[in-house]
């Protein structure tokens, strides 16, 4: 029988013990080709934060890597959530707890500036992660219903062109890397019949037709409680209401 439950923690990198990233390059290695351990955990030491997935064994089953960015565009100051690596474990394909110990760590970004526009700059070699946007957003680009407003192009360039000057296409939204820096096991890159029926789907693979070599597509979204669906915006509006309360308490 399947465990019933794993548990999500929000991990600094320096809490991060090496048979533990050790453990997280294994899961990595099993979804991802065209990788190595010494990129990978180059990687890791670049970011902020892992979210770490453990079963009730208390083995990793699943992670998140994630960094703050600061930017500004056109005078305006904004703040984006990156998040890199990231894979459950396909025999915890299903659970939710990724999500939830998701919007947790946002939710604490966004309290500690709420004034400050906050984004989630996701880049996406797969249609699952692409699949993220529209189950916790409400608007997100780029996307198969609206073109991209202007103001968000312009921080989706910007934050895109900062983290990979020498492979962000901004004509196509693509990063392409001229030798794959990681891409799906081809089992995991076939997208099922029935996925093919999905608009979101058939958008992704309009804009990143060759993200099974590793291609992945620049998008943004607004972290905000007006902006995020269900159980991600009541988190964000319980964040505000604590952020004005201690506010009021000065």
């Amino acid at each position: 029988m399947r465990e019933p439950n794993i548990h999500g923690r929000i991990v600094s990198i320096a809490e991060v013990k090496p048979i533990d990233a050790h453990a997280m390059f294994e899961i990595f290695a099993r979804h991802y080709d065209c990788i190595s351990l010494e990129q990978f955990l180059h990687d890791l030491s670049e970011k902020d934060r892992v979210l770490v997935l453990r079963n009730v064994a208390g083995a990793i089953c699943g992670f998140s890597t994630q960094k703050v960015f600061r930017t500004s565009v056109k005078g305006t100051p904004v703040r984006a959530v990156f998040s890199g690596d990231t894979i459950v474990d396909r025999a915890y394909w299903g659970e939710q707890e990724l999500g939830r110990t998701w919007c947790r760590y946002v939710s604490s970004v966004y309290a500690e500036e709420p004034t400050v526009p906050l984004y989630w700059f996701l880049i996406s070699k797969g249609y699952r992660t692409y699949l993220y946007l529209p189950l916790f957003f409400e608007s997100f680009y780029p996307n198969c219903e609206a073109p991209t407003p202007a103001f968000e192009q312009r921080v989706l360039d910007t934050l895109a062109a900062a983290k990979f000057p020498d492979h962000y296409r901004p004509e196509t939204g693509l990063i392409e890397f001229p030798r794959s820096q990681g891409q799906l096991k081809p089992y995991f890159a076939e997208i099922p019949a029935r996925r093919l029926r999905d608009p979101h789907v058939q958008f992704f693979l309009k804009r990143n037709p060759a993200y099974a070599a590793g291609h992945e597509l620049a998008c943004l979204a607004e972290i905000s409680p007006s902006n995020m669906k269900l159980f991600a915006g009541r988190i964000l509006g319980q964040a505000q209401v604590a952020q004005e309360l201690r506010r009021g308490a000065d």
